[in-house]
């Protein structure tokens, strides 16, 4: 079967950033077309847990999730030099006071049927094999179907006055276009495992900051336990690759590392997970460029959005995917393509100086040392353990004064540093 359509907007890829996209472009009444290779459900390497603002997208996008029986978090242990210090999660702002622990195939599919519902066309089971280009322009994609999933089986052209490129961290389409990572910019590779553990309910998420390797020297990176409120939590280890020396086929070996290190308090059964650990890797702070052509936008982890200071993609990719949704809406509206530059232009605005910061700190704590002084240093002051839970969850108070003045110093400190290894 051979077919061609075409629309207002096509969406490559629908995880976060991909069906935030659709919902947004088509809330706004525009013909959205929704491309996934992938059948749904389906599982993908992530810590499961969202952030307060994270929570509070769902919230804008009207997904009821306080009806559900996804799991709350009211806070973050973090734990480090054999201390820890337990923070709730700040209640002087705008978003929810709890985070979520939610599976992405649940997550995912939850996101998809939402832009379903309002007017995407989605369809999955459906690989982008290549863009269309004309003259230089892109007009669309190829792309086969393999009939297993929402949308038909055969060759199909979709033809698009607008692309977002959401095709994940290798994004084979934005390289196709010229997109790529800076490679001097620090890269993240993580793995994660669900076990079963008597604390799966548990109203409270971990991060461990003594990772260590198999010789015991400390790791630039952490182990984290995310309770799922299923009977398990998620369990893993996220590092900084390709950067000072870390070389990324060892977190398999870490991970089983990681597995005897996890705090007992948690009651974790290693000895009985569920199927095997997966990993994959995270572009970090922004480092994908350009971001944004005549008439297509990249989000999500083919942007690279990932947040360099806790390794978090999904409130990024949430956000991006509403901002890409609202100037695309704009270049219709006006019949001007050009309004996709605000596009590059809000990120720099939003995320330049924090994502700089993050990038600074994750070259600081990738030299042999730093990261046990630094960590040590915070996990003795309940004060800065909080400003740095703050920092890193991107939930800066730019109003409260005080403590929190020392984000905005770094933040200056960050545009005079040269942006380089």
């Amino acid at each position: 079967m051979s077919m061609r359509l075409s629309t207002e907007v096509l969406v490559i890829g629908a995880g976060p950033a991909g069906a935030a996209a659709a919902y947004w472009a088509a809330k706004s009444g525009r013909m959205v077309v929704l491309l996934e290779k992938e059948t749904m459900p389906r599982d993908k390497v992530c810590g499961d847990a969202l952030t307060p603002k994270a929570v509070g997208h769902l919230n804008e996008m009207q997904i009821d999730v306080d009806s559900t029986t996804f799991h709350r978090h009211h806070g973050l242990r973090m734990t480090a030099d054999g201390q820890s210090i337990e923070l709730r999660w700040p209640t002087d702002h705008d978003h929810p006071s709890h985070g979520l622990v939610i599976r992405r195939r649940y997550l995912d599919e939850m996101l998809v049927g939402h832009a379903g519902d309002a007017g995407a066309q989605v369809w999955t089971g459906v690989e982008v094999t290549e863009p269309v280009i004309e003259h230089g322009h892109l007009r669309g994609c190829h792309a086969l179907g393999s009939g297993k999933g929402t949308g038909p089986g055969g060759e199909i052209e979709v033809r698009a006055r607008f692309v977002v490129i959401a095709d994940g961290p290798l994004s084979p389409f934005g390289r196709a276009l010229g997109t790529a990572r800076t490679r001097q910019y620090a890269q993240g590779v993580a793995m994660r495992g669900y076990f079963p553990s008597s604390q799966h309910n548990d109203d409270i998420i971990e991060s461990v900051f003594d990772l260590r390797d198999s010789a015991g020297q400390q790791l630039p990176g952490y182990g984290w336990v995310f309770p799922v409120g299923d009977g398990t939590v998620n369990t893993g280890v996220g590092l900084l690759s390709h950067h000072h020396g870390n070389d990324p086929r060892s977190i398999q070996e870490l991970f089983q590392e990681w597995l005897t290190q996890i705090p007992e308090s948690w009651e974790v059964d290693i000895e009985n997970g569920e199927g095997e650990p997966e990993g994959g890797r995270l572009p970090m702070g922004a480092s994908v460029r350009p971001r944004s052509g005549p008439n297509w936008v990249v989000v999500g982890d083919a942007a690279g959005s990932v947040n360099p200071f806790n390794g978090d993609g999904i409130e990024p990719a949430l956000s991006n995917g509403r901002l890409a949704a609202s100037v695309i809406d704009q270049a219709i509206d006006s019949g001007d393509g050009l309004e996709l530059r605000q596009y590059e232009k809000q990120l720099i605005s939003k995320y330049d100086h924090y994502y700089r910061l993050g990038r600074l700190a994750t070259k600081a704590l990738g030299r042999p040392g730093l990261m046990r002084r630094f960590t040590r240093l915070g996990i003795q002051s309940r004060v800065l353990t909080e400003l740095v839970m703050r920092i890193s969850t991107n939930l800066v108070n730019n109003d409260a004064g005080g403590t929190e003045s020392v984000y905005e110093i770094g933040k200056v400190v960050a545009r005079l540093i040269p942006d380089r290894d």
